[in-house]
Parts: structure tokens; sequence; C-alpha cells
């Protein structure tokens, strides 16, 4: 039993978010190490391009509705930290996809005695 997750929830649910990047890099054909880098690379600029728009979205706030500012602020700071997140666990997945399925570590077919 683990200390920070003692019922496995956490484990089971980066499982399943990981089995989801798995099978939707299959079903769009991504094959090599190179094409899973540049899905990491795109998604970290995606995500850069969010924080940008959302800090731009704060100071735009705090211009026109400065008392709304606090509201408008929270929700900003809690998208910025959830998509922050998700491109952490996105780039952990998708690492964990070129170890296990593109370097030759299936763990899969090593489970079924293939």
């Amino acid at each position: 039993m683990k200390l920070n997750d003692p019922f496995g929830r956490l484990e089971r649910r980066h499982q399943v978010g990981y089995e989801t990047v798995r099978d939707s890099l299959n079903r769009n054909n991504i094959d090599t190490v190179e094409g899973a880098r540049t899905i990491i690379k795109d998604t970290k600029k995606r995500a850069l391009k969010f924080v940008v728009a959302a800090i731009a979205a704060g100071l735009l706030t705090y211009l026109l509705l400065p008392k709304a500012l606090l509201v408008v602020g929270g929700v900003i700071v809690l998208a910025v930290a959830w998509v922050i997140a998700w491109t952490i666990n996105g780039e952990r997945y998708i690492n964990r996809y070129i170890e296990e399925e593109l370097s030759g570590g299936n763990k899969d077919t090593d489970a079924a005695g293939t």
C-alpha cells in the first residue's frame, strides 16, 4: 500500500489516461519516436499559447472591469493550472508510449503470452 495513494485511485486514473492516449496515437498512426516527440512539442506550444492568452484576458479584465478581477482571476488560475497538469500528464503518457510501444517494451504482448 502506498501512503500517497492508499487505494490505488491515482494509479488507475493514470492507467486509463495512458490507455486513452495510446489508443488515440494508434488510431492516428503515430508509430515513430519522432512523431510522438512532435506531438509533445506541439502540445507544449499550445499550452504556452493558452497561458499567454489567459494572462492577456486577465490584464484586459483588470483594465475594463477591475471589480470582476477576483472572480475572473480565480477562473484563469484554475484553467491555467488545469492546462499545465494536462500537459505534464500528456507528456508523461506519450513518453511511456515511446518506451513501451515504440521501443519494443510492449507489456501487453508479454502479458498475453505472445
